[in-house]
């Protein structure tokens, strides 16, 4: 029997929401097999510890297997499918993080190496995929790969609560919700210097800063925001459920991205179907393919000339425009066609 074979790192808030998408809302005409990086078992998926296990599972595959990399960040692994023969039956996904290590300026001679090896094997697979255009465009500039499909992942599960327009935000704080993670890439310190002079407003700076960073870096962006806010910075440091964090995505205001590249698009996506402003650098692939598919994106630039009068009055109205836009285009039900397609198609390859 032709089977696909998702292969997920190691992202639990991504893999088993994706698990449930793809069984449920996809149903392709396919058997589909789930594998997971985990030092523990996981109920529903098959487990690999580390890149040898992977690959004594991708060895053991069929020739009538597909597989997906649902990203692909090992340059370890990398080594091993330039020479596998499952990598011509392969498809990945490709993340913003794989693409934009390739475009830093001063990178060392091994960097250069670890670039060409990454076009080489990006250039096996039968398949490439990005999530928006313009990580597409990027994908055959900096890897030289001619063919680049589109497929975005869709906003998955995300309970979207009543929400109260018109709030008094003389009496409760304007929340800003800043960044998605801890990782450097979010530029913490800029994006909060763009907000130090509502420092004297009612606000609550909220920062996520439970997985992805070095602790030095935490602990800069806490002191830094301390320095600018006192205590109306709110540094969120432990692991959130998913129930969590969507009670936390419903209860702000307003998102502050200040990432140069495509990041924390489940924070994006979830802004723009509740109808809450969110703000993007206007050089990133994110904000350009969300304002071409006539989305309102506010650009991070704009912020220090912004008053907290202006952001009171952009927090306190429901973009509906938005939220329809969503509806339509980045949904479960807006894409789970678009990737049984997908899906259907390896199946009838094989």
């Amino acid at each position: 029997m032709n089977r696909v074979i998702h292969v997920f790192a190691d992202t639990p808030h991504h893999y088993f929401p994706m698990q449930q998408f793809f069984n449920v809302q996809c149903k392709p005409n396919c058997s589909q097999v789930f594998w997971v990086k985990s030092a523990q078992s996981v109920d529903g998926f098959v487990t690999y510890a580390n890149n040898a296990e992977l690959f004594a599972l991708l060895n053991d595959l069929t020739k009538a297997d597909n597989v997906v990399f649902h990203g692909v960040f090992d340059m370890h692994i990398w080594k091993k499918l330039l020479f596998n023969p499952v990598t011509k039956r392969s498809s990945c996904v490709l993340w913003g993080a794989e693409l934009y290590r390739h475009t830093k300026a001063g990178r060392t001679i091994k960097q250069r190496i670890v670039h060409v090896l990454h076009a080489l094997v990006i250039n096996r697979f039968n398949h490439v995929f990005a999530l928006n255009p313009g990580d597409a465009q990027l994908a055959k500039q900096v890897l030289k790969r001619k063919a680049v499909d589109v497929l975005p992942y869709p906003l998955i599960g995300m309970q979207v609560q009543e929400t109260t327009t018109n709030a008094n935000f003389t009496k409760q704080p304007l929340k800003i919700l800043l960044g998605n993670s801890a990782a450097s890439s979010n530029n913490h310190i800029e994006a909060l210097d763009k907000l130090s002079h509502l420092a004297g407003c009612n606000i609550q700076i909220i920062m996520p800063l439970n997985y992805g960073g070095e602790a030095h870096y935490v602990e800069r962006v806490i002191s830094h925001a301390n320095a600018l806010f006192a205590n109306k910075a709110v540094a969120i440091t432990s692991m959130l459920s998913k129930a969590q964090y969507d009670d936390l995505l419903n209860d702000v205001n307003i998102t502050v991205f200040a990432q140069q590249r495509q990041q924390g698009l489940y924070v994006a996506y979830a802004m723009l179907l509740m109808g809450k402003p969110l703000f993007l650098l206007a050089s990133t692939s994110s904000y350009s393919n969300l304002t071409s598919l006539g989305f309102d994106v506010y650009k991070t630039q704009t912020l220090t000339a912004l008053s907290f009068d202006e952001l009171a009055q952009l927090a306190s109205k429901q973009n509906s425009k938005n939220a329809d836009l969503m509806q339509q285009h980045f949904t479960e039900q807006a894409l789970a066609p678009k990737w049984r397609a997908m899906l259907q198609s390896l199946y009838e390859e094989a």
